[in-house]
């Protein structure tokens, strides 16, 4: 079973290592993310399989603290991560490739079922899902890569 996702894109242009730093690397993401995360590597952190870092949500979330690991990375080309939340894992693929006049980025968050966090709030999240509800609540419909472009130009 598939169950929800959704999937974002830009063409962004300019260097492919500051765009893919900016759009891939945890705390500078943070930078420019409109949701605000405490973001918390630790001392051997690497963007490499197998690493991860927590993100300390705040109050909206009931201080939710997401453990994210990094599954798999291949510099400026494809970084894929997982995280569970309130009962729902989030695996997100990130990916960037050369087009016209630029690098496209593209974003796909896909949600499952998991059990993690609070039963209550794993209860309301699963009918979420099961109603697909979560994808369209949870989709930004590029948002995020809007904000990521602005901060890869301001430089």
């Amino acid at each position: 079973m598939g169950y929800a996702s959704f999937t974002n894109w830009r063409l962004l242009e300019g260097d492919p290592d500051v765009i893919w730093h900016a759009f891939t690397h945890p705390t500078e993401s943070g930078l420019y993310e409109e949701h605000k995360t405490e973001t918390v590597l630790g001392p051997d952190f690497a963007m490499a399989a197998g690493h991860g870092w927590d993100a300390k949500h705040g109050e909206e979330c009931d201080f939710d603290v997401v453990r994210w690991t990094i599954t798999r990375h291949e510099p400026n080309r494809v970084f894929e991560f997982s995280g569970k939340q309130r009962g729902i894992r989030q695996d997100v693929v990130l990916t960037m490739e050369p087009a016209d006049g630029g690098h496209i980025v593209t974003e796909t968050i896909r949600f499952r079922p998991a059990f993690a966090g609070k039963p209550g709030a794993q209860v309301l999240s699963w009918l979420l899902l099961a109603t697909g509800l979560l994808a369209k609540v949870g989709d930004d419909h590029g948002e995020s890569l809007d904000l990521l472009e602005e901060h890869v130009a301001a430089g």
